[in-house]
């Protein structure tokens, strides 16, 4: 944090905080281990005092996050941590204030709101507000989301999806500027030149997820079906090929995505009990592509098979349905009907089941290992001498929770003829 000192948080919160003086601070760390792999973020505490020269003065305290890179240069290197800073970068000073503004024409009774301030945006750092200085709370990763925290999620991603459906048919040269390989966000990780660069990191993800789905199906009568079809799909030939393939824009349902839709990056404030407001956080990922892959990345990841099972056709039906009310409040007769954007989503996301599957290899152990089972992002590495593709290895768990999930989720779309 060698930028910070008293007179940058002063100017930087001068317009938040006109009548503040801010005379000290001090950061700490901002997440837990295992919460977070590409950045480092402080939570950065300020004390001073308001309306300071004159007889109202009063004590004043406040925070603020501070992300910035990687101080492991090998970190950095390896999960492309600059590029991904340049997509969030984009999204807070560009992408961000686009859509915001092209809402603002609409007059809407409800406008998507879910984005924190950010006070700061640069290649090297992110200054955000706090929002656990509202009430905002994050779900324990190990714990995934209830159905309420799914429905709740849904509804405020339809809204944002349904602002780059809007913008595209009312402003395209406008809305495809924001995609330009300048400023604008861009894919990062699956990219066809990039599969020989991450080729040992997925080899070895593919490994423990198969070794997991044999034992935890070690009983099961059908267990080579299974095995069969996830091999096939783990094929170190088509795997990487694959995924490049999937987060390819399809027209005319493309939108900006948030790209990494899981507990984490969502934060919810209740008032007696019910969830009141949530915001959505962490846009390093955000891509151009399907909607069906961010609702992938959210149902796969964030609810286990049983509340699939039981909610995934009203989940859906319910941002489809979110969705085409949004899009329609902005176009009007310009809108998709519903029954074809319902069609088109169910398609969609029937092709995208896969490419939950391959974010869940490498996103299960994450989501289920023990904190001191994850990488130390705060304790730099400089061993230097090993190239950074081979240095940073996959969250490796076999704890039973881990296994249980990814065979479930295999069994589910082996049965329902999507793998």
């Amino acid at each position: 944090m060698s930028t910070i000192t008293l007179p940058f948080l002063q100017d930087l919160l001068k317009a938040e905080y006109p009548d503040v003086s801010i005379e000290e601070y001090e950061g700490a760390p901002g997440s837990k281990r295992g919460d977070n792999y590409t950045s480092m973020v402080y939570r950065i505490t300020l004390k001073g005092h308001r309306n300071p020269d004159t007889e109202e003065k009063q004590p004043w305290t406040g925070s603020i996050i501070y992300k910035c890179l990687p101080e492991s240069i090998l970190r950095r290197e390896a999960f492309k941590s600059d590029e991904l800073f340049c997509n969030e970068v984009a999204f807070y000073n560009k992408i961000w204030p686009s859509l915001s503004a092209f809402q603002d024409q609409w007059n809407l009774a409800h406008p998507f709101k879910a984005i924190p301030k950010c006070f700061l945006a640069q290649n090297d750092l992110v200054i955000l507000k706090d929002l656990k200085e509202l009430g905002f709370v994050m779900p324990d990763r190990r714990q995934g989301l209830t159905v309420e925290q799914c429905y709740f999620v849904l509804k405020h991603l339809s809204h944002f999806h349904a602002l780059s459906l809007a913008m595209k048919c009312y402003n395209p040269e406008g809305f495809y500027e924001l995609l330009n390989i300048q400023d604008g966000i861009s894919e990062v990780f699956f990219l066809s030149e990039n599969e020989e660069y991450y080729r040992s990191y997925y080899t070895e993800a593919i490994q423990n997820a198969i070794a997991m789905v044999e034992q935890e199906l070690q009983d099961c009568p059908d267990r080579e079906k299974y095995l069969a079809r996830f091999k096939s799909f783990c094929s170190e030939d088509t795997f990487f090929q694959t995924m490049v393939d999937m987060v390819a824009p399809r027209e005319p349902l493309a939108v900006i995505c948030h790209g990494d839709c899981w507990t984490n990056n969502l934060l919810f404030r209740y008032v007696n009990g019910d969830i009141a407001e949530m915001y959505i956080v962490d846009f390093q990922l955000a891509r151009y592509s399907s909607p069906a892959l961010d609702l992938a990345f959210l149902l796969y990841l964030c609810l286990d098979r049983q509340q699939r099972a039981e909610h995934m056709t009203s989940l859906l039906e319910y941002y489809t349905e979110e969705l085409h009310a949004r899009v329609t409040e902005m176009s009007g007769e310009h809108a998709l009907d519903r029954d074809t954007l319902a069609s088109m989503i169910q398609e969609e996301f029937r092709e995208s089941s896969r490419f939950g599957l391959g974010i869940a290899l490498d996103m299960y152990p994450i989501m289920t290992c023990d904190s001191d089972e994850a990488p130390n992002l705060y304790q730099a590495k400089e061993s230097e001498i090993t190239p950074s593709h081979e240095c940073v290895k996959p969250v490796w768990t076999s704890n039973a929770a881990c296994r249980k999930k990814m065979a479930d989720l295999v069994i589910e779309l082996v049965d329902e003829g999507l793998l």
